[in-house]
Order: C-alpha cells, then structure tokens, then sequence
C-alpha cells in the first residue's frame, strides 16, 4: 500500500491501519515531515489487545542525536515504541526503513491481525461464525497484503447481509420471491430498506466498488481502498450491533415491568 497523496500519513495511520510493507516516497519537499515523523514525541489511539479495549499509546520522542538542519535522507532503520496508558508493561512496537528515500513500514507488535480480530470482536454478536470469520479473514488479508481477496470475503458478507433481509422480508405479506431475483443489487437493496441498517440503503454503492475490486481493480488499488471500504462495512454493521442492543435493552425492561406489575397485583 501506498499513500496516494504522496504525504507521510499520521503517526497512528502508519502504525495502526497501514498494513506491513506499506511505503509512501519521501521527496525532498517531505524531509521535515520524516524528521518529525522519526524524531518527536507522539501518542496514539490503539487498541490494547492485553487491555483488551481502546488505550491512548504514550510514545517518547526518538533522539536522532541532531538538529534538523543536519538531517538528510540518508537510508536508515528506526523504531517507534508506545506505552499503554492503563499499564505501561504494554507495548506497541513498529518499525521503518529508510531506503532511497521510500519509507517502508517493514515489523510490529502486535500484528495487524491481533489489533484487528480485537478490534472486530462485538461484530461476532451480530454475525454467524461463518460471516465472522469470513471479516477475520478479510482484514488479515488486507494486512498481509492481500487486497483482491480481502475484497472477496467484505463482498460475501455484504451479500449474507442481505440475503438475512430478504429471509425476514420473504415472511411480509405480498412478497414478491421473483420480482426480487430478478432485481439489481441496488434495486435489492431499494425493496429491502427497511430491514436493512441506515448506513447501508444510503451507501448503496458499496457493493459495486467491491465487486469492482474484485473483477477490475490491481492487488494495490484494493489495498488502497481497503480502509475506506472496511471503514463502511464496520458502520453497517455498528449501526446493526446498536439494534441489537436497543432490542435486548427494550425486551430486558420489559419483562421487568411484566414482573414489577405481577408483583404489585400480588400485594393488592
């Protein structure tokens, strides 16, 4: 991966979401940005998989031994190491490398995919353990540098989202089983939208840039695009997780209500 703006990203984007060996050209117009990327002190937002929650990551400024005037983009290899703000015995490592002026992100700990299956884990409240593996697999495929299989399996759960609608749908009265097969993905969703999450109807279109990155897009381009389209994936289904509790919520209270009312008839 690569950053297409030609700019040294975030701190917390290099580290936490850009996957191993993504690399960014720094040209002569960037060489303040590396020096501050490699020499300034700087906290992140990771998730803590010993935590196991989000932690604010509490990182030293690295001595390079020089004023900025001496730095040049000479090749070299450095580390960036943060510190858990709950407990400081956990550690985020990461580590750059500095070759004819492509900076690489080529080793952390932990992975990619220790971060991510963290970070996904409330997902598995709302998938079945195929669907959720399937969003395991995709991320650690988009960390290994993987994009067009990792668009593969985002593609097949966007899928299963919507065959869940149309199983409750299909019970609806006047349901029409033909009318839907013979529909369009966007003209599915349309049918579907009000058993569907919010995010999902209004971004509709997530699906064709899937499927385009499946048939039509470069390994580098799904790359590129992965965090956006994972980002729109992990809405849907936050906005699914979000139903689901209102539901439990609403179901516990009442049948707290139904036993306070029981119990004050009792007493009468």
């Amino acid at each position: 991966m690569s950053d297409p703006t030609n700019k040294i990203p975030s701190m917390k984007d290099f580290c936490v979401s850009w996957p191993l060996y993504s690399e960014v050209t720094v040209t002569d117009s960037l060489k303040l940005n590396l020096f501050v990327f490699i020499a300034n002190a700087a906290n992140i937002d990771c998730f803590c998989v010993d935590c196991e929650q989000e932690s604010v990551f509490l990182g030293d400024g690295f001595q390079i031994g020089f004023a900025f005037h001496n730095f040049d983009l000479e090749d070299r290899i450095f580390d960036r190491v943060f510190y858990c703000s709950r407990d400081s015995s956990h550690v985020a490592f990461f580590q750059f490398r500095l070759k004819k002026q492509v900076l690489t992100k080529i080793g952390q700990s932990p992975s990619m995919a220790d971060i991510s299956e963290a970070e996904l884990r409330p997902y598995s409240k709302v998938l079945s353990p195929d669907e959720y593996r399937e969003l395991t697999k995709a991320v650690g495929l988009a960390s290994h540098g993987v994009g067009i299989g990792s668009f593969v399996y985002l593609r097949r759960i966007f899928e299963r989202l919507i065959e869940e609608a149309r199983g409750r749908a299909s019970q609806m009265p006047g349901w029409d089983e033909g009318a839907f097969q013979r529909s369009r993905m966007e003209e599915k969703i349309e049918i579907l939208k009000a058993e569907l999450p919010p995010f999902l109807v209004e971004h509709h279109s997530l699906y064709s840039i899937l499927s385009k990155g499946i048939h039509e897009l470069s390994e580098k381009e799904c790359l590129d695009s992965f965090p956006i389209v994972r980002a729109g994936i992990e809405l849907i289904l936050d906005q699914k997780v979000a139903a689901k509790q209102q539901a439990d919520k609403t179901n516990e209270a009442k049948k707290k209500i139904s036993m306070l009312q029981q119990k004050i008839k009792s007493t009468q």
